[in-house]
């Protein structure tokens, strides 16, 4: 009979916490993310602050949180193995609390930023169990996007020198030179000409004193103006028109608008982004035009300087990989508006391939006077059918 009763008490004892911890486990329970940066760049950590609040004199003996990043963060986890570090990186950790009445636990972690982007964390699910471990229960919270919890990732510049090749250049006969622009009225020698050089740049005074083809040397100057287009299809034919389906061929392009950017920051030399991705995504301002192709086009205001160059990086960390037009409607834009877009007589094309269709643009731009440079961050494979007159990088490796 003793036995019996203490039976009975515990059960009813069980279902009597079962329900209250059932009912109030997440009652005055907050869940809060800090970051330690609200701008930073790829590749760099940061850390994060999660804080976990129980506001109610009831205790929860068990609380289990799984935080989840968005993608392009991961938490950098470190271990030791026999005395050695390792780092190891993922999407989610998870830990495990006792939340003592009316107790704030804090908990920092450190996270890698992998990819360029803005960044709102702040995503977790709680478990609570009551204290025989046999009734768990979950709620998910989510923290509204705010300054304290949001991260720009901006696009990190690299070295361009050693990581892109010419395309006239793949046996190493000859070395390119690592430089965006030319300026024709300085001139730093001569020296012997190449079935590469245009029949412009002989000397021919060089020539009749060395009795052989001599061409100029020109020194290489960023004090140009100069346009960059990004192209954001990452092929002719994408299976999705309106997404890339390499999308890190087109990170890695990004990589390169930022490293040109970063190139010229020290020089008063304005440049613009021209991109076929959605103006709306980042401004209505950036159209440019009000209807038809244009509309679909996003081209920036003039950045000049160092301060305006963190203006562009943020926009880049922004931009979206969407395609808002076929790479070909917006050379045609182009070509019909060449007083908007190469006003200043240079435009960059980054793009992760090259067509026939590019290579048309660039006679016709040619003919009318404007310079057109290719940085292509996929494959070389069409190299040797490049014209001698188009100037082609191609991306030799990303570190």
């Amino acid at each position: 009979m003793y036995f019996l009763a203490l039976f009975i008490a515990i059960i009813a004892v069980y279902l009597i916490q079962s329900r209250a911890f059932g009912k109030h486990s997440f009652d005055d329970i907050d869940y809060d993310v800090k970051v330690s940066a609200e701008e930073t760049f790829e590749g760099e950590d940061i850390f994060i602050y999660e804080e976990i609040t129980n506001g109610k004199t009831m205790p929860v003996p068990y609380a289990k949180v799984d935080t989840t990043l968005p993608d392009g963060l991961r938490f950098r986890i470190t271990t030791y193995e026999h005395g050695t570090p390792r780092d190891s990186l993922r999407s989610h950790v998870q830990s495990v609390f006792v939340l003592k009445s009316r107790e704030k636990i804090r908990r920092r972690w450190r996270v890698n930023c992998m990819t360029r982007g803005i960044y709102s964390i702040g995503g977790a699910v709680i478990v609570s169990n009551d204290m025989f471990g046999m009734n768990p229960i979950s709620k998910g919270y989510e923290c509204e996007p705010k300054k304290a919890n949001t991260v720009v990732v901006l696009p990190k510049p690299v070295e361009l020198d050693g990581r892109f090749t010419a395309s006239h250049y793949q046996l190493g006969d000859v070395r390119a030179e690592s430089s965006l622009l030319t300026d024709p009225l300085r001139i730093a020698g001569a020296r012997d000409y190449t079935s590469f050089d245009p029949m412009n740049k002989i000397n021919w005074k060089q020539t009749a004193v060395h009795g052989k083809l001599m061409v100029n040397c020109e020194e290489y100057t960023r004090r140009h103006r100069f346009n960059i287009m990004l192209n954001m299809n990452s092929r002719d034919i994408e299976r999705d028109p309106q997404r890339p389906e390499s999308p890190v061929d087109i990170e890695h392009c990004v990589t390169v608008v930022a490293s040109i950017l970063d190139l010229i920051s020290s020089e008063n030399v304005p440049v613009r982004i021209i991109a076929n991705t959605p103006p709306e995504s980042l401004s209505d301002e950036f159209r440019a035009d009000e209807s038809g192709v244009g509309s679909k086009i996003m081209m920036t205001p003039a950045y000049e300087g160092k301060r305006d160059m963190i203006l562009a990086l943020r926009l880049l960390a922004a931009l979206k990989l969407e395609i808002s037009c076929p790479i070909e409607r917006m050379l045609d834009f182009v070509l019909e508006h060449k007083e908007a877009f190469a006003d200043s007589g240079n435009l960059v094309v980054v793009s992760s391939y090259i067509s026939e269709r590019m290579i048309i643009f660039h006679d016709e731009m040619e003919r009318d006077g404007v310079k057109v440079t290719f940085y292509i961050t996929s494959t070389n494979r069409n190299a040797q059918i490049i014209p001698p007159n188009v100037e082609v990088y191609y991306k030799t490796h990303f570190e």
